[in-house]
């Protein structure tokens, strides 16, 4: 089982965490983000406890005390006490918070205020002693488990948890249900349903924060490389074209500093679609390192959006570089289509994260007839959230960095083939 580090604990160490169902996915997360989503629950389980109390009380009051209704509330004294144990969850999770946030996604209080929220709910009816009361007694308090064992664990565990919860209140109200009442109550079956859906909203939005995440560090990176090279490399390229009498250098130069300004200022225009984009970039190809590339598309080839046709096509284009460069190729070709087939990385990478990873819908290739390389340098051919960063020559640098860096931040994977004397293969699914 794997185990995915967290961040330092006051002594200094780095903690683990195991993973409930699946893989945890907080490291995904940014600490300031991870942070204040975490704030945010705090806060909302001090509102909705007081929520709780206020109701839960007013009820003993209203029936118990002013003889308000037909039905007393059973067993008042254990309510309280299950209203208390609210408390001390929050109380205890709130001190948790403050030593460290992100203790609160390990296993123990995840996973004690998960069977908290069950105990209450299958609590409910019997401390009323009826199953018509305002609400149920812990509110809607337990939906805080269920994001943070979205946080914690990803879209699929938030989901079981929510039916779980459900499937408690429809349990606890169980005993107590009439031939009237039916054994399918609506209102117990609602809460089943709405508490898986409250798992899958907080896991979807979950992944459009890390996705909004990786575009900030993404942007913030360029932003900062760009300063750094703008006064230094670029200049120098622009007096290397100046005052070089070699053509070839000039040459060499001007197309460095195009490819650094595309990179950091988006100098070029973008494409419509993705077939459009990758025949641009062979053309690139063709004209600066005398490559001569084939580009076949399928016709029904998504069109994708111009995040990922600039990756993709970022990716094509340095496979080409390094094929004509370092592998000493003639010839590529660039073939793309529809991702019918997820490829035999694709059964380590769903190992990895537990099948929580959306589905690629392009697969795109590039194979050229160069000197080829060592595949075995590259993390047995597997280029994924879990292979490594390359190593060993220029080329495996570019591989890494490059090509891997463009398709994982899309959420996608690269696998290369590469045989000595036969040229290389880098297949990438997006």
């Amino acid at each position: 089982m794997r185990v995915r580090p967290l961040s330092p604990g006051p002594s200094g160490r780095p903690r683990t965490a195991l993973p409930l169902i699946g893989q945890f996915h907080n490291a995904r997360l940014s600490p300031p983000t991870r942070q204040g989503l975490l704030r945010g629950l705090l806060v909302y389980r001090w509102l909705t406890f007081g929520w709780v109390a206020l109701v839960y009380g007013w009820e003993v009051y209203q029936r118990n005390v002013r003889d308000v209704g037909e039905d007393t509330v059973a067993r008042p004294a254990a309510g309280f006490v299950l209203v208390g144990l609210v408390l001390a969850m929050n109380v205890a999770l709130t001190v948790l918070y403050r030593r460290d946030p992100d203790s609160l996604l390990t296993p123990p209080p995840v996973l004690i205020e998960l069977f908290l929220a069950a105990g209450l709910l299958l609590a409910d009816v019997w401390v009323y002693g009826f199953a018509d009361h305002a609400q149920a007694l812990p509110s809607v308090w337990v939906v805080a488990g269920v994001f943070a064992a979205a946080i914690a664990a990803g879209q699929r565990p938030a989901v079981i948890a929510g039916c779980g919860l459900g499937l408690a209140r429809y349990v606890g109200w169980l005993p107590f249900a009439t031939e009237s009442d039916g054994y399918y109550s609506l209102a117990r079956v609602a809460s089943w349903v709405l508490l898986g859906v409250a798992g899958w909203t907080a896991g979807y939005v979950l992944k459009k924060l890390e996705a909004a995440d990786r575009s900030i560090s993404a942007f913030r990176a360029r932003e900062e490389v760009a300063r750094t090279l703008h006064d230094g490399v670029l200049q120098t390229l622009a007096i290397i074209q100046r005052r070089s009498d070699d053509q070839e250098l000039v040459e060499l130069a001007r197309n460095q500093e195009l490819e650094l300004r595309e990179y950091l200022f988006g100098a070029s225009p973008p494409a419509t679609d993705l077939a459009s984009g990758l025949r641009a970039a062979a053309r690139r190809a063709e004209q600066r390192h005398g490559l001569r590339v084939d580009v076949v598309t399928a016709p029904d080839l998504p069109t994708g959006d111009d995040r990922t046709i600039h990756a993709i096509c970022g990716a094509v284009g340095e496979a080409l570089t390094n094929a004509s460069k370092h592998g000493g190729a003639d010839k590529a070709t660039v073939y793309a289509e529809p991702a019918d087939d997820v490829g035999p990385g694709a059964r380590l990478r769903e190992t990895l994260t537990g099948g929580s990873e959306p589905s690629p819908t392009v697969f795109v290739s590039v194979k050229d007839d160069g000197s080829g390389f060592d595949d075995t340098q590259f993390d047995h051919a597997v280029l994924d959230h879990a292979g490594s960063d390359g190593a060993g020559s220029d080329g495996g640098q570019g591989l890494s960095r490059s090509i891997r860096g463009r398709v994982v931040e899309l959420g996608g994977r690269v696998e290369i083939d590469g045989r000595p004397g036969r040229g290389a293969e880098i297949r990438m699914w997006v």
